[in-house]
């Protein structure tokens, strides 16, 4: 992990990099997107689901 990555987790962001958005169901009527997470912050993850918190997501999509 990189210094800035490191600087940014001390200040509670967490860049994860360019991203696509996946399409999960066929039907228009229920339609629901996934976005992967990086498999390299798998125990960031963990203790993140395993601590019960929310997480607040914000999406840049670049002009």
């Amino acid at each position: 992990m990189g210094k800035s990555t490191v600087e940014f987790i001390a200040k509670g962001l967490i860049p994860l990099g360019p991203k696509k958005i996946t399409r999960m169901t066929t039907n228009p009527e229920k339609e629901r997107y996934l976005i992967y997470l990086p498999l390299e912050l798998n125990d960031l993850w963990r203790e993140v689901y395993q601590s019960g918190k929310k997480i607040k997501v914000y999406i840049e999509v670049p002009s």
